[in-house]
């Protein structure tokens, strides 16, 4: 008998048991399913975003004068070529007209000029402009963004007016299009090769995978436990081969049941959910091996440092469960604290290795977070390899 022997008999022992395989094999898939369908709204389709024309409507105060500072300058900024592409821009008689379009989508957005904002600018006061929102909430983005760009440049001009001395502001007259009619306002780009970004199901698809492959330590942790309650593992120790041989067996075995998983989710995702998993099929086996080792050096430790099965199970329920929560597995979470605690977790690397090939990223910035997570596998061989080396596997 020898590892290899050990690793068959683990493997068939494991397929045997009918919960293994539904919470191994199908629940990611049950999961990947449920959370790609139901926030694909929220998180997108995997398609450009293509941004239409916004059409805007005006509406001037009743005092604005026709040849005012900040009319002329609003009338060089709307006929810019980078604005004049960007927005569709009608002049509204009044605030109720304006908010009529708006409900009868004849507007997306609308701009008012309040009154006064000649005068505002004059006694050398910020301008500010108010808006009414329409249905579209990335329309009214783009409407806000351009429109604030607009008025920091004014107030720019108020506060050198200030410097300089108010001749500037009658200076401003002369040369409405200073500053304001630069090319580019908004840039819309996507992570990784242009023109490409991932769905809620390839999003989800990825950390699922990783989160389930971690779960394979758990089926480590009650291969090892299962030898001691049973006292077979005095048998074991009883035969012919050492206690590394009966243990690298073990591990050896349940590391191909996480890699089997691994190929499986990846293929049934692509085939039943068209999932596109990038164009690097060998680094997609490296980021699988780096993570099978994580979740068996994971359970190795949780293992040897638990007296029984259930804490033991309990612990390793809680990391998984938690790396995936502060990598962004089950939402994406902006806050920075829990992004950089999030650095030293298996997931957020393996997360970011998957999303970086569905991009079509660059290989360097692939290998980057490959590397990363070859880092956090290798501190974690490192620290079962130590408690292993004091501690050992042994029936007690």
């Amino acid at each position: 008998m020898n590892m290899w022997h050990i690793c068959a008999f683990e493997l068939r022992r494991i397929l045997k048991i009918r919960s293994v395989l539904l919470n191994l094999f199908i629940l990611p898939l049950l999961l990947i399913f449920i959370l790609g369908t139901a926030l694909s709204g929220t998180m997108g389709s995997g398609e450009d975003a293509v941004i239409k024309s916004v059409r805007v409507g005006i509406i001037h105060s009743t005092e604005a004068t026709e040849n005012s500072v900040v009319d002329e300058a609003l009338q060089a900024f709307l006929t810019s070529p980078a604005i004049s592409d960007m927005l569709k821009v009608r002049d509204m008689a009044s605030e109720e007209d304006a908010i009529s379009a708006l409900r009868q989508g004849e507007l997306d957005f609308a701009v008012i000029l309040p009154s006064g904002l000649q005068d505002q600018l004059v006694a050398g006061k910020g301008a500010e402009l108010q808006w009414i929102l329409g249905k579209d909430n990335t329309l009214n983005m783009v409407g806000q963004t351009v429109f604030t760009r607009f008025t920091d440049e004014l107030n720019r001009q108020v506060a050198i007016a200030k410097v300089l001395g108010p001749e500037v502001i009658a200076a401003m007259a002369s040369v409405p299009d200073t500053d304001l009619t630069e090319p580019t306002y908004i840039t819309t780009s996507s992570p990784g090769k242009a023109g490409n970004s991932y769905s809620a199901s390839q999003y989800y698809a990825a950390s699922m995978l990783a989160m389930f492959m971690l779960y394979s330590g758990l089926t480590t942790i009650s291969s090892l436990f299962s030898e001691k309650d049973k006292k077979t593992l005095i048998r074991l120790q009883a035969a012919p081969i050492g206690n590394g041989i009966i243990f690298a067996g073990k591990i050896a075995g349940n590391s191909l049941l996480a890699f089997m998983q691994a190929i499986i989710i990846i293929v049934m995702t692509y085939w039943l959910y068209g999932v596109n998993w990038g164009s690097h099929p060998w680094l997609i086996i490296l980021i699988c091996v780096l993570i099978t080792i994580a979740s068996m050096t994971i359970g190795i430790i949780v293992a040897l440092v638990s007296k029984n099965a259930t804490s033991a199970s309990g612990m390793m329920q809680a990391i998984i469960i938690a790396m995936t929560f502060i990598s962004g597995g089950f939402t994406p979470i902006a806050v920075d604290l829990v992004h950089r605690i999030s650095e030293f977790t298996v997931n957020h690397w393996a997360l970011q290795s998957f999303l970086r090939m569905m991009l079509d990223s660059p290989v360097s910035e692939i290998m980057h977070n490959i590397v990363m997570l070859g880092v956090v596998s290798s501190v974690l061989i490192l620290i079962a390899g130590v408690i292993y080396r004091k501690v050992g596997y042994r029936y007690e």
